[in-house]
This record gives C-alpha cells, structure tokens and sequence, in this order.
C-alpha cells in the first residue's frame, strides 16, 4: 500500500504546483498592463536573449517533486520537466505556500506582489 500513496501524494504536489504556475501566468496576463508590472516586467523581458529556465522544487517534511521551468519571452512559465532528484540549486517551494495561492487564486491574481517572485531572480535579475 505504501508505494500507491506515494505515487498519490507525488501527483498531488505536481498538480498543485502546477495549479501555482497557472495563478503566477494569469497574474502575469492580467497585470501585464498596469503600473508598476508593465515596466517592471517589460524592462525584465527585453534584457533576456532567449528563454531562461530555473529549477524548483516543492516539499513539504522533504523534497517532494522537483522541476525545470522556462520562462519564456512572452512571460508564460512552463514546466519543461519532472525531475526525479531534486537539484541543489533549486528554489524551495513549500507545499503549504503553494496550497494557500491556490486556494485563494483571485486575491493573489489581483495582487502580483502578494506572490513569490524570487525564485525567477537567477532568470530576470532583482524583480
């Protein structure tokens, strides 16, 4: 019974996290517009050559799933691939952290600044 649940628990963490990229691209696309996002994030994107990516990794009492993401020149965050070991050089994201974003999606897709941007910091510089 031991490796269902942790086959259960490994989807959970990749679909919540990826319900968290979800939020930070909609928050992108709705704000993309408004001061200070516009020159902000528009500054950010001119400066990159082609599409960055950056590794993360989502645990809870220990690393649960780990990821490479690309943010690309139209400012979509994607995951490129599930990692089976997490990296060393990955930002840590809490499950706890992720769960509140996506059980409150409006208010933090309302507020860019509420969300955690430091992790795209290796990718765009200080945000």
């Amino acid at each position: 019974m031991e490796p269902t649940e942790h086959i259960k628990d490994a989807h959970e963490y990749e679909k919540v996290f990826q319900q968290y990229l979800e939020i930070c691209n909609r928050a992108i696309e709705q704000n993309k517009d408004k001061f200070p996002y516009t020159e902000i994030w528009g500054a950010q994107v001119r400066a990159m050559k082609e599409e960055m990516k950056v590794e993360a990794i989502v645990y809870d009492d220990r690393p649960k799933a780990a990821f490479m993401l690309r943010l690309t020149k139209d400012m979509k965050i994607e995951i490129v691939e599930k990692k089976a070991l997490p990296p060393e050089e990955a930002w840590p994201f809490t499950y706890q952290y992720l769960k509140r974003v996506v059980d409150n999606p409006e208010d933090y897709i309302e507020n860019p600044a509420k969300l955690e941007w430091g992790w795209l910091k290796p990718v765009l510089g200080s945000v």
